[in-house]
């Protein structure tokens, strides 16, 4: 069991944002707990005095605008995935993706925020919210608000470390899309070991235009550096017990392939 000496669970943004910044204890925020617990118990993480739990903050909100899915950082994956909007958007992709999570008690508890924050190399739902180019709302201890897109946000985390600030809300544009995905595991259910998803949005719309290929699509790769990276980046993978550097490299060219193949409808 951790043992931790502090335990809040603040009832606004602004509450916990100055327990966050409070430098005189050390402290981490909680959202769905699927990773920060297990690390805690296995004293993986021992840098840690108390959380911040979010569950007390209205956070966990699905809900549209004119133009975009609004999904609140405390929503969880399951949420997410089985709300009727993200069922047909772009082909299905976020909920293809997210059973790569983990099983369905993990996307009961983890949180889309959690999911953003954690930017884990191997998830393929993240890789889907940015081939979608999803945006991530923020907002500081000074209460003030920020809109950056997710490729953005997550190149300048560790800018960031240290900070009080907290994702408030992930946007997704409703505009019709296509998608495509591949992936390269283990057995069928497993993490990937390289994955690709593309996505191909019908008004030729994104963030970063230099990200998508010659014929529009947005294609990003997942295994092949520390996060899930938009195709124009460098590929730098790490060699671990799934496969070799140079294993991933090889196959991050079969699954874009493959995810292509798929996005332009080829069985």
């Amino acid at each position: 069991m951790a043992i931790l000496a502090e335990y809040h669970k603040p009832q606004t943004l602004a509450e916990a944002l100055d327990l966050l910044a409070d430098n005189a204890s050390r402290r981490v925020p909680l959202a769905g707990g699927t990773h920060l617990v297990a690390a805690l118990e296995t004293r993986q993480r021992q840098d840690v005095d108390g959380v911040v739990d979010l569950a007390g903050l209205d956070l966990a909100f699905i809900e549209r605008d004119e133009s975009h899915l609004r999904v609140g950082a405390m929503a969880t994956l399951s949420a997410l995935v089985e709300h009727p909007l993200c069922v047909t958007l772009a082909g299905g992709i976020l909920p293809r993706t997210a059973r790569f999570e983990g099983p369905q008690n993990l996307c009961n508890a983890a949180t889309v925020g959690g999911l953003v924050a954690l930017a884990e190399p191997d998830s393929e739902l993240y890789g889907a919210l940015l081939a979608l180019d999803a945006a991530v709302a923020a907002v500081d201890r000074e209460g003030r608000k920020s809109l950056r897109s997710l490729d953005a946000y997550s190149a300048n985390r560790s800018r960031r470390a240290g900070e009080a600030e907290l994702i408030s809300e992930i946007r997704i544009s409703l505009a019709p899309s296509e998608s495509g995905h591949a992936r390269i595991a283990r057995t069928p259910m497993d993490r990937c070991i390289v994955a690709a998803v593309a996505v191909n949005a019908a008004d030729g719309v994104f963030s970063q235009p230099s990200a998508t290929d010659q014929d529009g699509a947005r294609l990003v790769f997942c295994g092949v550096g520390g996060r899930p990276l938009l195709a124009d980046g460098a590929l730098n993978p790490a060699g671990d017990f799934k496969g070799s550097a140079e294993y991933r490299l090889a196959m991050s060219d079969v699954v874009r392939q493959r995810a292509l193949t798929a996005l332009n409808g080829a069985p």
